[in-house]
Protein backbone atom coordinates (compact mmCIF):
# COMPACT_ATOMS: atom_id res chain seq x y z
CA UNK A 1 0.00 0.00 0.00
CA UNK A 2 1.39 3.40 -0.95
CA UNK A 3 1.41 5.67 2.11
CA UNK A 4 3.34 8.57 0.62
CA UNK A 5 1.54 11.87 0.70
CA UNK A 6 0.51 13.32 -2.66
CA UNK A 7 1.54 16.88 -3.49
CA UNK A 8 -0.77 19.55 -2.03
CA UNK A 9 -2.18 20.45 -5.46
CA UNK A 10 -2.87 16.88 -6.56
CA UNK A 11 -6.54 15.89 -6.23
CA UNK A 12 -7.72 12.94 -4.16
CA UNK A 13 -9.87 10.13 -5.51
CA UNK A 14 -12.81 12.38 -4.59
CA UNK A 15 -11.34 15.16 -6.73
CA UNK A 16 -10.34 17.44 -3.85
CA UNK A 17 -6.92 18.83 -3.03
CA UNK A 18 -5.30 18.76 0.42
CA UNK A 19 -6.23 22.42 1.12
CA UNK A 20 -9.85 21.62 0.24
CA UNK A 21 -9.87 18.58 2.54
CA UNK A 22 -8.30 20.75 5.27
CA UNK A 23 -11.09 23.33 4.82
CA UNK A 24 -13.77 20.61 4.98
CA UNK A 25 -12.17 19.15 8.10
CA UNK A 26 -12.21 22.61 9.69
CA UNK A 27 -15.93 22.90 8.87
CA UNK A 28 -16.50 19.45 10.37
CA UNK A 29 -14.97 20.58 13.67
CA UNK A 30 -17.03 23.79 13.50
CA UNK A 31 -20.18 21.66 13.09
CA UNK A 32 -19.14 19.83 16.27
CA UNK A 33 -19.52 23.14 18.07
CA UNK A 34 -16.05 24.67 17.88
CA UNK A 35 -15.50 28.26 16.83
CA UNK A 36 -14.54 28.45 13.13
CA UNK A 37 -10.91 29.44 13.75
CA UNK A 38 -10.51 26.66 16.34
CA UNK A 39 -11.85 24.13 13.84
CA UNK A 40 -9.49 25.39 11.16
CA UNK A 41 -6.56 25.19 13.60
CA UNK A 42 -7.36 21.56 14.45
CA UNK A 43 -7.56 20.75 10.74
CA UNK A 44 -4.28 22.57 10.12
CA UNK A 45 -2.48 20.64 12.86
CA UNK A 46 -4.04 17.32 11.81
CA UNK A 47 -2.82 17.71 8.22
CA UNK A 48 0.44 19.61 8.64
CA UNK A 49 3.68 17.84 7.79
CA UNK A 50 5.30 18.56 11.16
CA UNK A 51 2.14 18.18 13.26
CA UNK A 52 3.38 21.12 15.30
CA UNK A 53 3.26 24.80 14.43
CA UNK A 54 3.70 28.23 15.93
CA UNK A 55 0.87 30.69 16.49
CA UNK A 56 2.49 33.05 13.96
CA UNK A 57 2.66 30.33 11.30
CA UNK A 58 -0.94 29.25 11.90
CA UNK A 59 -2.18 32.85 11.88
CA UNK A 60 -0.45 33.41 8.53
CA UNK A 61 -1.63 30.16 6.99
CA UNK A 62 -5.21 30.57 8.18
CA UNK A 63 -5.27 34.31 7.36
CA UNK A 64 -6.41 35.07 10.91
CA UNK A 65 -5.13 37.51 13.51
CA UNK A 66 -2.50 36.25 15.94
CA UNK A 67 -4.77 37.34 18.81
CA UNK A 68 -7.60 35.15 17.50
CA UNK A 69 -5.30 32.18 16.94
CA UNK A 70 -3.77 32.67 20.39
CA UNK A 71 -7.16 32.73 22.14
CA UNK A 72 -8.34 29.68 20.16
CA UNK A 73 -5.12 27.83 21.06
CA UNK A 74 -5.89 28.48 24.75
CA UNK A 75 -9.45 27.23 24.25
CA UNK A 76 -8.29 24.09 22.42
CA UNK A 77 -5.70 23.44 25.14
CA UNK A 78 -8.32 23.86 27.90
CA UNK A 79 -10.57 21.34 26.12
CA UNK A 80 -7.72 18.86 25.83
CA UNK A 81 -7.37 18.94 22.04
CA UNK A 82 -3.94 20.56 21.67
CA UNK A 83 -0.87 21.02 23.82
CA UNK A 84 1.92 23.53 23.91
CA UNK A 85 5.29 22.10 22.97
CA UNK A 86 8.57 23.68 24.03
CA UNK A 87 10.71 24.43 20.99
CA UNK A 88 14.03 26.25 21.33
CA UNK A 89 13.46 29.09 18.91
CA UNK A 90 9.64 29.28 19.29
CA UNK A 91 7.91 29.39 22.63
CA UNK A 92 4.41 29.14 21.20
CA UNK A 93 4.37 25.88 19.23
CA UNK A 94 1.23 23.70 19.44
CA UNK A 95 0.36 20.17 18.37
CA UNK A 96 -2.62 17.84 18.64
CA UNK A 97 -2.66 15.84 21.83
CA UNK A 98 -2.39 12.08 21.41
CA UNK A 99 -5.85 11.78 23.01
CA UNK A 100 -7.41 14.69 21.07
CA UNK A 101 -10.05 12.57 19.30
CA UNK A 102 -10.93 10.82 22.56
CA UNK A 103 -11.49 14.25 24.09
CA UNK A 104 -13.64 15.34 21.14
CA UNK A 105 -15.84 12.27 21.67
CA UNK A 106 -15.94 12.76 25.44
CA UNK A 107 -17.01 16.40 25.02
CA UNK A 108 -19.78 15.49 22.55
CA UNK A 109 -21.11 12.72 24.78
CA UNK A 110 -21.14 15.08 27.78
CA UNK A 111 -23.03 17.72 25.77
CA UNK A 112 -25.70 15.24 24.67
CA UNK A 113 -25.92 13.71 28.15
CA UNK A 114 -26.66 17.17 29.57
CA UNK A 115 -29.99 17.18 27.69
CA UNK A 116 -31.38 14.72 30.28
CA UNK A 117 -32.01 17.54 32.72
CA UNK A 118 -33.92 19.51 30.09
CA UNK A 119 -35.98 16.45 29.15
CA UNK A 120 -36.77 15.79 32.82
CA UNK A 121 -37.78 19.42 33.31
CA UNK A 122 -40.02 19.30 30.24
CA UNK A 123 -41.66 16.09 31.46
CA UNK A 124 -42.25 17.59 34.89
CA UNK A 125 -43.86 20.65 33.30
CA UNK A 126 -46.13 18.42 31.18
CA UNK A 127 -47.44 16.81 34.35
CA UNK A 128 -48.97 13.35 34.60
CA UNK A 129 -51.57 13.71 31.85
CA UNK A 130 -51.41 12.71 28.22
CA UNK A 131 -49.39 15.05 26.01
CA UNK A 132 -48.17 14.60 22.43
CA UNK A 133 -44.60 15.62 23.43
CA UNK A 134 -44.27 13.08 26.26
CA UNK A 135 -42.92 10.22 24.10
CA UNK A 136 -40.41 12.52 22.38
CA UNK A 137 -39.10 13.87 25.69
CA UNK A 138 -38.90 10.37 27.17
CA UNK A 139 -36.93 9.27 24.10
CA UNK A 140 -34.55 12.24 24.52
CA UNK A 141 -34.09 11.40 28.21
CA UNK A 142 -33.29 7.75 27.38
CA UNK A 143 -30.83 8.78 24.66
CA UNK A 144 -29.16 11.23 27.07
CA UNK A 145 -28.84 8.45 29.65
CA UNK A 146 -27.18 6.21 27.04
CA UNK A 147 -24.70 9.00 26.19
CA UNK A 148 -24.00 9.56 29.89
CA UNK A 149 -23.28 5.83 30.28
CA UNK A 150 -21.00 5.87 27.22
CA UNK A 151 -19.15 8.90 28.59
CA UNK A 152 -18.76 7.22 31.98
CA UNK A 153 -17.59 3.91 30.45
CA UNK A 154 -15.43 5.41 27.69
CA UNK A 155 -12.07 4.94 29.49
CA UNK A 156 -12.69 1.23 30.15
CA UNK A 157 -14.11 0.68 26.65
CA UNK A 158 -11.04 2.27 25.06
CA UNK A 159 -8.73 0.28 27.36
CA UNK A 160 -10.44 -2.97 26.31
CA UNK A 161 -10.16 -2.02 22.63
CA UNK A 162 -6.46 -1.15 23.01
CA UNK A 163 -5.82 -4.41 24.86
CA UNK A 164 -7.39 -6.28 21.94
CA UNK A 165 -4.90 -4.61 19.59
CA UNK A 166 -7.19 -1.88 18.24
CA UNK A 167 -6.02 1.72 18.20
CA UNK A 168 -9.23 3.63 18.87
CA UNK A 169 -9.13 7.39 18.52
CA UNK A 170 -5.33 7.61 18.46
CA UNK A 171 -3.30 8.56 15.44
CA UNK A 172 0.08 9.34 16.96
CA UNK A 173 1.24 12.45 18.74
CA UNK A 174 1.91 14.40 15.61
CA UNK A 175 5.55 14.82 16.57
CA UNK A 176 7.95 14.71 13.69
CA UNK A 177 9.51 11.28 13.45
CA UNK A 178 6.77 9.58 15.48
CA UNK A 179 6.19 6.27 13.74
CA UNK A 180 2.67 5.32 12.77
CA UNK A 181 1.86 1.66 12.56
CA UNK A 182 0.81 0.39 9.18
CA UNK A 183 -2.80 -0.78 8.92
CA UNK A 184 -3.25 -4.41 9.88
CA UNK A 185 -3.76 -6.94 7.16
CA UNK A 186 -7.08 -8.76 7.26
CA UNK A 187 -6.94 -12.22 8.83
CA UNK A 188 -6.53 -15.13 6.42
CA UNK A 189 -9.73 -16.86 5.35
CA UNK A 190 -10.74 -19.87 7.47
CA UNK A 191 -9.26 -23.19 6.42
CA UNK A 192 -5.91 -21.81 5.21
Amino acid sequence: MNTSRPPAGRPSAGGRTLPQVRESLGMFFHQLGMPPIAGRMLAWLALSESGCDSLDAMAGALKASKASVSSMARLLAERGFVERVPVLERRDCYRLRADAWENVLRARLATIASAKGLADEGLWLLGEGEHPARARLESLREFSEVCAALERDLPSLLARLRKSGARPLHGGTGEPGTPRRAPRSPPPPPGR
